[in-house]
């Protein structure tokens, strides 16, 4: 007997995935808490397997749900698109994105794959760029969405994740604590490097720039030579770095990754894409394998 799977269950599941909550899922879509809730019951007894299991105070994929999540995005983008082309009319226009270099590129490559899926006839451009840079661009009307760092804007903005700043060093790197702390640091505007040099004023420890750098891949190729200490988030780290724990006395502020887009009306494709930057950016997947 062949069975159809119900594409609203499918949505809500992703929904508690994405979000780690039935209540915040059921606000997503629209739903009572308990309406979702017995969507995920409903979901279960069609898969015959269990999709959910309590993690905390939240809820998490099992292992076959995690599994099933992956068909299922692809189904739920496979009927937006299918909707986009023959419903909405096909969208094939520009879609122009900008991102901060720290979003990585398993995480771009990810999106990139849903967005090609989605939009089959659209252009896409990307820009890799500081989130200052993104933001005149945006108002400008040469973006249409860019993920970047919370900043002061009149732009809309969602917030995609937050993580905690850290200090990252070579695992070899040793600091002398009478000398001043060897900084590697992105050229300005940078909110990490600001936030690095703000919290040393702050515990009383001197400094000195010890290489900057315009692109994530030199600053780290500096950090992993033992030049100095960087601060990012922890996606950053990588077997042959550590967290630094000579300079927990100096706090760092969280790191707040945001969606921004250009002022304006959104059409349909574009709230499409929001939906996949959001569901893609707080899965939080590592940079990097940490050892």
């Amino acid at each position: 007997m062949i069975r159809n799977l119900d594409l609203d269950l499918l949505r809500s599941f992703a929904a508690v995935a994405d979000l780690g909550s039935i209540s915040a899922a059921a606000r997503k879509v629209g739903r009572s808490q308990s309406a979702v809730s017995l969507q995920m019951d409903r979901l279960a007894e069609a898969l015959g397997f269990a999709v959910l299991e309590r993690r905390g105070r939240g809820v998490a994929p099992t292992v076959r749900g995690g599994a099933f999540l992956e068909d299922a995005r692809r189904l739920l983008d496979l009927n937006d698109q299918v909707l986009t082309q023959h419903v909405h009319g096909a969208f094939v226009q520009p879609l122009r994105l900008g991102f901060v270099q720290d979003v990585g590129e398993p995480v771009m490559q990810r999106i990139l794959y849903r967005f090609a899926a989605s939009f089959p006839q659209a252009p896409i451009t990307v820009r890799i760029c500081s989130t200052v840079t993104m933001l005149d661009k945006l108002r400008a009307e040469d973006l249409d969405l860019a993920v970047g760092f919370r900043a002061d804007t009149d732009l809309p903005a969602t917030l995609l994740l937050r993580e905690s700043m850290v200090w990252i060093a070579a695992r070899q790197l040793r600091l002398d604590r009478d000398a001043p702390v060897p900084l590697v640091l992105f050229e300005n505007p940078c909110v990490c490097s600001t936030a690095a040099m703000s919290a040393l004023n702050l515990a009383g420890r001197a400094y000195r720039i010890a290489f900057t750098s315009p692109s994530l891949p030199g600053l780290m190729a500096a950090v992993g030579a033992g030049i100095g200490v960087t601060v990012r988030s922890p996606r950053a780290l990588r077997p042959d770095l550590a967290v630094v724990a000579d300079l927990e006395s100096a706090g760092l502020p969280d790191l707040e990754f945001v969606l921004y887009g250009r002022p304006g009306a959104r059409p349909p494709a574009l709230q499409k894409a929001e939906e996949i930057l959001v569901e893609e950016l707080r899965r939080e997947h590592p940079l990097y394998a940490v050892a």
